[in-house]
């Protein structure tokens, strides 16, 4: 009865282990969706509106990223740096945001067409302010929906490098917990302690994703009726 979730082969109480890697899990999650945002809307804002020469570098630099393998990437980054909770938040960031950027980028293709627009540019308005003024609005609903699909991925890409054994060793997470069940070779026989860390990543990343489905639904009513 002390011990809810029971306990690791070194006695361990697995209930303190799972509040405390979920910390880990919303910090990682948290984090790189906000650093993918921003770097992806910015990238795709300048690509779309500035157009030209300036478009096509920055699309084949999406191209290239877009082409990296994303665990391996992140596996080596850590090999290389050392392994922490922070290296694998600046490892993720620098690659999820090519989807962010593609998105964003054909928002504005179809927003910088617009009459208000040419209305702010007649006025007056410079470029920055036309673009972070009038266009970096419009596109902040379907950028706030891919903050929610990128900390969904970062959520089970830090799980997933915590169970190869790759997770920051000073931290612990549910991916991690799931790799010492793993190590200890009592993982198929004591299943209170990785079905409990398994089943916390998936509710997780589910209410993520419910989140950011109905934040779709309130940006565009239309979707309501689907």
């Amino acid at each position: 009865a002390q011990h809810w979730l029971g306990t690791t082969t070194l006695g361990r109480d697995i209930l303190s282990q799972m509040l405390w890697g979920a910390r880990a899990a919303l910090i990682v999650g948290c984090v790189t969706a906000i650093g993918v945002v921003l770097i992806g809307v910015n990238i795709g804002l300048l690509s779309g509106f500035l157009g030209g020469r300036i478009d096509a570098l920055l699309m084949r630099v999406t191209d290239i990223f877009l082409g990296v393998p994303f665990i391996p990437f992140v596996i080596v980054i850590l090999s290389i740096t050392g392994r922490s909770t922070w290296t694998i938040i600046f490892a993720m960031t620098v690659l999820m945001w090519r989807s962010s950027a593609r998105v964003i980028r054909a928002q504005v293709l179809s927003l910088k067409e617009m009459p208000f627009v040419a209305a702010a540019r007649i006025s007056g308005a410079g470029d920055l302010a036309i673009l972070y003024r009038e266009i970096a609005p419009n596109v902040m609903p379907i950028a706030l929906l891919n903050v929610a699909i990128a900390m969904a991925w970062a959520i089970i890409t830090e799980a997933s490098i915590g169970f190869l054994g790759f997770g920051d060793p000073d931290a612990l997470s549910w991916g991690t917990i799931i790799y010492q069940a793993y190590a200890s070779q009592t993982m198929y026989r004591a299943w209170w302690w990785v079905v409990p860390p398994g089943v916390a990543i998936i509710v997780l990343v589910s209410s993520v994703y419910f989140i950011g489905r109905a934040y779709e639904r309130v940006v565009n009513p239309r979707l309501a009726t689907v």
